[in-house]
């Protein structure tokens, strides 16, 4: 990247975050507290943020989009998720349907789904999760057997989010599952027509309770060829190029959740004259308070070189990418609960929102591939370099 590239970039970046902070401040920061008490699912937010025309930042100008870098989406979903986490995950969820549809998707599919997606006309979800399928993919055991001009599914697919709102779901399911993972094939499923599926009831959860998820389950579910993306027996590779993303994103969510448990933190210590007493409980609140923010900084900074390998790369940096998510995920849990006892006996109160990013940051550990698994792609990694030195 040349000196002009990477200045007409961060210029391109800072506008977009810019607007997407104003989104925040102005419509999603105020409805937070709300959004979690009531268990919300967020559309004013999410609308909030397509209106102004941050809602499908990675898609391109043609379908609605902005076309910006991954930084740069990283960079406006970190600031969404340190103002409310549920906003966070339903905006993401909609660029994790976005994003295959456009990959491998035939140029109807993209025009008939993306847009709306991007303005939060239409909400989307990604079904791939099986309760006996988690991390392991390649055993998934929801079918999609051909008949005549369409498919039949059969199976159920778990922790969906959007799932119970969603206009269009892309799903990914075996044609054959003696195949292993040369069976799986993706489709895109307009709900509307999908009769033989259904949606369960939202799941009751630690954080995040704004965001819907659910199971879904399909009968018999009939749907037509048309759905399909792509050819049979391609849905493996497009699978690992959406996880990349959904990974990118929960990174950007603990960089988030962490900033804002940490901004609020400092917010409550300073109003409260905590900082400015020359005694040393203050003197060592602030160096804990500097250690917290150093941390925060060099998690975004590894994001955003991460983020830029991504967009520089031919195949997907799969280790770095764990990498990533491993270190920013668990630095969400990591300064959450530091702020939460640096305020002793507030950290818990709700109105502060502290507790909240607590509650909200501890799942990113846990989906799209739990840490362990990030541990284990990154473990395998070394090895497999070490071999070849």
């Amino acid at each position: 990247m040349n000196a002009r590239t990477h200045l007409a970039r961060s210029h391109d970046q800072a506008n977009v975050v810019a607007t997407v902070q104003k989104v925040v401040a102005e419509v999603v920061a105020p409805l937070a507290l709300a959004t979690d008490r009531d268990a919300t699912f967020p559309a004013e937010q999410v609308a909030a943020l397509a209106g102004a025309g941050v809602g499908g930042l990675l898609m391109p100008e043609s379908l609605g989009g902005q076309e910006t870098s991954t930084a740069t989406y990283a960079e406006s979903l970190a600031a969404i998720s340190a103002a409310c986490g549920s906003t966070s995950t339903v905006y993401m969820t909609q660029m994790h349907c976005a994003h295959p549809i456009h990959v491998q998707g035939r140029k109807d599919q993209q025009e008939a789904w993306i847009p709306g997606l991007c303005s939060a006309a239409a909400i989307g979800a990604i079904a791939l999760t099986e309760p006996e399928a988690g991390s392991d993919v390649a055993s998934m055991r929801t079918t999609a057997r051909r008949d005549g001009d369409g498919y039949v599914v059969n199976g159920e697919k778990t922790f969906i989010s959007n799932g119970d709102v969603a206009d269009v779901v892309v799903l990914f399911a075996s044609v054959d599952t003696a195949r292993g993972k040369s069976g799986i094939t993706a489709f895109v499923v307009d709900t509307a027509a999908a009769e033989g599926l259904r949606a369960g009831t939202p799941m009751k959860k630690l954080g995040q309770k704004g965001a819907s998820t659910v199971t879904l389950g399909f009968e018999d579910c009939r749907i037509p060829a048309s759905a399909r993306l792509g050819d049979e027996g391609e849905g493996f590779p497009l699978l690992v190029r959406s996880v990349v993303k959904s990974r990118i994103s929960a990174a950007a969510q603990g960089v988030g959740f962490a900033q804002g448990a940490l901004d609020a933190t400092v917010k409550h210590c300073a109003e409260h004259d905590l900082l400015s007493t020359r005694d040393r409980s203050a003197q060592d609140l602030r160096f804990e308070l500097a250690r917290l923010r150093a941390e925060v900084a060099a998690a975004r900074a590894m994001l955003a070189e991460v983020c830029d390998l991504v967009d520089a790369s031919v195949e997907e940096p799969m280790a770095e990418v764990s990498m990533a998510k491993l270190h920013c995920t668990s630095l969400g849990v990591k300064v959450s609960s530091a702020c939460v006892e640096l305020l002793g006996e507030h950290g818990d109160l709700r109105q502060l929102g502290v507790e909240r990013r607590l509650r909200d940051a501890k799942i990113t550990e846990i989906y799209d591939g739990t840490n362990q698994v990030q541990s284990m792609i990154v473990a395998r990694d070394i090895y497999l370099s070490a071999g070849s030195s």
